[in-house]
């Protein structure tokens, strides 16, 4: 299972996300794509992370399965056309998943 974190970004302050954004997401799903759960985190530059937990062979793939997930929603739900698809990429993380462990 892979995490891939996948911007929409927008240029206008007064287009809003609908709330159930994360539902929306799961109901455009594919039943090939492996979508296992999403979450939505608001970012502070007119913008969300959209946070896809999915089942895929390879780390490529899962970003790729991601980004056209959303690059969907852009399209097919009503209030974003006006967005658009950032980064698709899976978060970096610490070694072993600490950061700054002292054994």
């Amino acid at each position: 299972m892979y995490l891939v974190h996948t911007e929409l970004l927008n240029r206008k302050a007064e287009l809003c996300i609908p709330q159930n954004l994360a539902d929306l997401l799961r109901d455009l799903a594919l039943p090939g794509d492996g979508v296992e759960h999403v979450v939505v985190h608001p970012r502070p530059d007119n913008g969300v992370t959209v946070g896809v937990y999915l089942l895929a062979d390879r780390l490529r793939v899962a970003e790729e399965t991601a980004a056209r997930l959303c690059l969907r929603a852009v399209a097919e739900i009503g209030p974003l056309p006006g967005w658009r698809v950032g980064r698709s990429e899976a978060p970096l993380l610490a070694p072993y998943g600490f950061d700054g462990f002292v054994g």
